[in-house]
């Protein structure tokens, strides 16, 4: 009987274990990042950013904090199928880029899609939906993770970038980056992870997703000064200015959101009303 009370309790420990290990580290009690200046300036384009971490089913240790950070592939599936529903089309953060800062052309209804911290079971369970609706994506490397237990291999995030998937940077071990006051060590967070990041897949990587959503002017300095051309936070929005590139918006989606219909139109109306405040949202082109 003893024996078996200790192979239970072994089995109910790794699997809470593995719970944790495949999903992102908790979000300390932090506050929300600065209001980001995107949205300012006289021009700028409406391409909402979806925002994904872990793409797996529920299992029975997750905690309630950790399926805050769950999208099952059924829900990500769902969402996918909308959007070529109704017309949207994936574009790239450079993409996004070239349209705000020179008016390159953008399709008819540009969505951006993303996914935070390399995780394994966006290779497995979101590569193979995005492939089966026709979508490309960003996926957000956080360098020190690559390669543990339940994280992409480098080689599979050479083979997605081979494949059209847009690679970014979330920095070398996933800090609260304002935290850092040796501008060294925020240094070596930021440029660091992108070198490596580089080295790996051959070819510059011009966009970062700062770790939790957080980030300062000195943080958006360092970035600027590291050669990212845009950084995404997690402060809700869809409208994206010359001023904002270094402190974009984004729309986190997980089982418990708001459904992405909802989310899509409230954002969507917020943004037109920016517009007709005579901010000058730009037409695709």
């Amino acid at each position: 009987m003893k024996r078996f009370f200790f192979v239970l309790c072994t089995i109910f420990l790794a699997a809470s274990a593995f719970s944790q290990s495949v999903l992102p580290p908790r979000s300390p009690s932090v506050q929300m990042p600065p209001i980001p200046r995107d949205g300012e300036g006289s021009v700028g384009a409406i391409v909402p950013i979806l925002i994904y971490h872990s793409i797996r089913p529920y299992i029975p240790t997750d905690t309630k904090g950790a399926r805050r950070w769950i999208a099952t592939p059924d829900t990500l599936e769902s969402e996918l199928a909308w959007l070529r529903q109704n017309g949207y089309s994936s574009i790239t953060f450079d993409a996004l880029t070239a349209n705000v800062q020179d008016g390159a052309p953008l399709p008819a209804k540009p969505i951006i899609i993303s996914f935070d911290d390399d995780w394994q079971s966006q290779y497995v369970n979101a590569v193979p939906l995005l492939k089966k609706y026709g979508f490309t994506a960003t996926f957000f490397v956080w360098v020190r993770a690559v390669g543990r237990a339940h994280h992409m291999t480098w080689d599979e995030i050479q083979e997605l970038d081979a494949q059209g998937m847009e690679i970014g940077c979330h920095t070398l071990t996933h800090l609260i980056l304002p935290k850092l006051k040796d501008d060294d060590f925020l240094r070596r967070e930021i440029v660091s992870a992108k070198k490596t990041i580089e080295a790996r897949i051959g070819h510059p990587v011009t966009s970062l997703a700062y770790p939790f959503g957080q980030y300062d002017e000195r943080v958006v300095a360092i970035a600027r000064e590291a050669g990212f051309t845009s950084a995404r936070s997690t402060w809700p929005g869809v409208f994206h200015t010359k001023d904002g590139m270094l402190s974009l918006t984004g729309l986190i989606r997980t089982e418990t959101t708001t459904n992405l219909v909802d989310t899509l139109s409230r954002q969507l109306a917020q943004a037109e009303r920016q517009d007709m405040r005579g901010l000058g949202v730009a037409e695709p082109r």
